[in-house]
């Protein structure tokens, strides 16, 4: 008898450890269902970071349905200064979406103010993407197209950029909107005297890691040998090696340029004339570039080799070239 109990006692205990190991696993696997993330459906806003490196986004529940009240609703978000400081507002002050209008193919064009123009470089292309993928999640729209005081907005060549979608736009591990466009431009080499100017178009690949202007002046920077199917010894580099750019930045047409001291080591087989409007002559290539000024390390130089006046505001100059 006593064995009986004792056998039943046993049968007993582990049935109830039994139980209790199955109460446990039901229970973890709920908590890992309540734990498991869900897939995000809805949409979002995108903008651009405050250092002006990236998109940054977030998910956003707007409150209207219909296309073009979605329009308007993002449109309003977009012109609005974010709570966020780690962003910045994405349709800087004065940039104004006049008017809009939809295709029967889904093709969605914004009419932009002059103000536009203003936003140039990596700052235009970040602005740009993140329009672009703002507007066409919403379920009619395909693409997007910019005007710009009633005409296509344009690249360096001056051809439209035309019907952009979010797949124009590539992003990369480290957050950022990659958009790689190409242009044909001239720069400006020493000849072989050193005392006047030669011409050198090149194609170059430009993408939000580097503006336009900053790209032709990296590659006058590196100078002719860097370049294919040019005589190479008839050509000088301009540039003193070393020669960083701090900032370069365009507005109302006039190309800020701020170099590292080392620009002002000028080569010794160059005239100054050279030195200054290889950069001047190159940059004002631009079709947004009218004229250039200087500066190093942040401060406005006064001479240029004690010779010329560093301070001044420089136009193109043909004089020089041969």
């Amino acid at each position: 008898m006593k064995n009986y109990k004792k056998n039943l006692f046993s049968v007993t205990q582990k049935l109830f450890n039994i139980f209790i190991c199955l109460v446990l696993v039901f229970s973890l696997t709920a908590c890992e269902k309540e734990e498991a993330p869900k897939e995000y459906l809805g949409y979002y806003f995108f903008s651009v970071d405050v250092a002006n490196t990236g998109l940054v986004h977030e998910e956003y529940s707007p409150k209207s349905k219909e296309t073009d009240a979605l329009i308007d609703e993002f449109i309003e978000k977009m012109s609005t200064q974010p709570k966020n400081s780690s962003k910045k507002q994405l349709l800087p002050q004065g940039v104004i979406i006049e008017d809009y209008s939809i295709d029967s193919n889904g093709n969605l064009t914004l009419y932009f103010n002059s103000a536009y123009t203003n936003t140039t470089g990596i700052s235009e292309i970040l602005m740009r993407a993140a329009i672009v993928k703002n507007l066409v999640q919403i379920p009619d729209i395909f693409a997007v197209q910019f005007y710009v005081s009633g005409q296509p907005l344009t690249d360096s060549n001056l051809n439209p950029i035309g019907l952009l979608t979010a797949a124009d736009f590539i992003d990369n591990t480290g957050g950022e909107t990659n958009y790689t466009q190409q242009v044909n431009l001239t720069l400006y080499f020493a000849d072989s005297t050193g005392d006047a100017l030669k011409s050198v178009p090149v194609k170059i690949n430009y993408d939000s890691t580097m503006s336009v202007e900053e790209s032709i002046i990296t590659q006058l920077m590196k100078g002719p040998e860097e370049i294919k199917g040019i005589e190479e010894d008839n050509l000088k580099k301009t540039i003193p090696d070393k020669t960083k750019i701090n900032k370069i930045t365009i507005k109302d047409k006039t190309c800020y340029i701020d170099f590292s001291d080392d620009f002002l080591n000028k080569r010794s087989d160059i005239s100054s004339l050279v030195a200054i409007y290889s950069v001047v002559n190159t940059l004002t290539e631009l079709p947004n570039v009218d004229k250039v000024q200087f500066s190093i390390d942040g401060q406005q130089a006064t001479l240029y080799n004690d010779t010329i006046n560093f301070g001044t505001v420089f136009e193109r100059n043909l004089d020089i070239v041969k």
